[in-house]
């Protein structure tokens, strides 16, 4: 099933495995990545997210529809699987599934505070109808590619007992186990000797074992065992994110870093459902509103280093006997230059000079320049095909400055037909909204 955000459709399946699917995405929910950077002071907004206890992924109706909400990509449970895509292509005429999950994919290379490692991966080559394959085949042919051209070995240290002396003697153990029971002609060494069967293998192959289980791709599948078949000689034990942070990667091995931080993705927050060895549940939603803020911001970054560029700036607007109070989040700030902050929302014309903004949005970009000190800012959204996205500009008079503060509302296009000509048209898009970028 293939759903858009904040479009619904009819939901065909028992009420039985209805409830099934809702408990498990009610645990994925409590286990998702929060995608924002902790603070001391958090938004009344955040605050009242951390407390629900239900899953905020989909609605579902008495009438046997399901809704989905802000969150983009895919969810398996048993033999239910939905995709949910970005309501910016809602309006694509004829429907092209596979330059939706290339557009989705890309958007994320460029992320920062939502870490995906996709960076390395040619997406323009990508064919695929279905999400979840998609980032199974990233995971399946990277990992062969590499494991296959550079086998991955470690140094493991081992303390054990040899007629040889290896490494150097352990004397405590020595005098307590050998010299003390008459084995003085033994040594208790503790060596590291450089092993195949190490824990970044069993990570490998424990997250391909799960990738396995859930594939239905005869090509992903036939990857993911040609990986194991490399692993062969590997331990099977289980793993887990907490894993990953346990191993340390020398710059030799820097394309096996990718692997680990694929493994890291998929073993954390549920993306792999950890209650069964055999479960084909997948979990892999993520909050569109945060893609599109951290694309922009992680796409500027990359083009134009010399900026000295913020995310997520926090300040506060006042003071309350000298206590910060009030916080305030920029999405990005460029020091004392602009200050842009995204809208992941549709602007339609209202048929008033206001053209589609509204009053509170206003309102916190005057808040912010002015405790900034900064009279540029500006309102991005996504362009829409049919929404209002003409520019506007306003001006906030005041005799307490000495400039004007501008307000400059526009709208990007971050889609693209062509995924190997994306670089080019977004960096033409992004110097067209402001000087500074050109």
């Amino acid at each position: 099933m293939r759903l858009f955000e904040w479009h619904d459709s009819p939901f065909d399946v028992s009420k039985e495995r209805r409830e099934e699917f809702v408990r498990y995405l009610a645990g994925a929910w409590q286990n998702r990545n929060r995608y924002v950077a902790h603070s001391d002071e958090v938004t009344d907004e955040e605050r009242q997210e951390e407390q629900i206890q239900k899953q905020r992924f989909f609605d579902f109706t008495v009438d046997g529809r399901i809704s989905a909400r802000n969150y983009v990509g895919v969810v398996q449970h048993g033999d239910i699987r939905i995709e949910v895509y970005p309501k910016i292509f809602a309006d694509d005429v004829g429907g092209n599934p596979g330059k939706w999950q290339l557009n989705l994919l890309y958007w994320l290379m460029y992320c920062r505070k939502i870490k995906f490692p996709f960076a390395f991966a040619d997406v323009s080559k990508l064919q695929f109808d279905d999400y979840l394959e998609l980032l199974i085949c990233i995971f399946a042919n990277y990992a062969e590619e590499v494991l296959s051209r550079q086998p991955f070995q470690a140094y493991q240290s081992i303390e054990e007992e040899t007629v040889f002396l290896k490494g150097h003697l352990s004397f405590d153990n020595y005098i307590k186990h050998n010299l003390s029971t008459g084995k003085w002609q033994k040594f208790y060494c503790d060596h590291q000797p450089l092993i195949y069967d190490n824990l970044f293998n069993r990570i490998v192959k424990y997250v391909s074992r799960r990738l396995l289980a859930i594939s239905q791709n005869s090509l992903n599948r036939e990857k993911l065992n040609e990986v194991l078949f490399l692993l062969d000689d590997v331990s099977d034990i289980r793993c887990s994110a907490s894993d990953c942070d346990k191993i340390r990667l020398n710059p030799l091995y820097d394309e096996h870093r990718q692997i680990l931080d694929l493994c890291r993705m998929y073993l954390s927050n549920q993306v792999i459902d950890m209650e069964s060895e055999n479960s084909r549940n997948f979990c892999f939603l993520v909050p569109m509103e945060y893609i599109f803020e951290d694309f922009i911001f992680g796409f500027i970054v990359d083009k134009w280093p010399t900026l000295s560029v913020q995310s997520q700036s926090i300040d506060f607007l006042a003071l309350n006997q000298g206590q910060k109070v009030f916080q305030i989040r920029n999405d990005i700030y460029i020091n004392k230059q602009l200050i842009i902050d995204t809208k992941y929302k549709i602007r339609y014309t209202d048929g008033t000079l206001k053209n589609g903004v509204s009053q509170n949005d206003l309102y916190q970009m005057v808040s912010y320049a002015l405790r900034r000190n900064c009279k540029d800012v500006l309102l991005l959204y996504p362009h829409v095909s049919t929404a209002l996205n003409s520019p506007t500009d306003f001006k906030i008079p005041s005799a307490m400055l000495s400039d004007d503060i501008g307000i400059g509302v526009r709208s990007i296009n971050i889609t693209f037909k062509d995924i190997s000509k994306a670089d080019g048209q977004i960096i033409n898009r992004i110097q067209s909204l402001h000087p500074i970028f050109q």
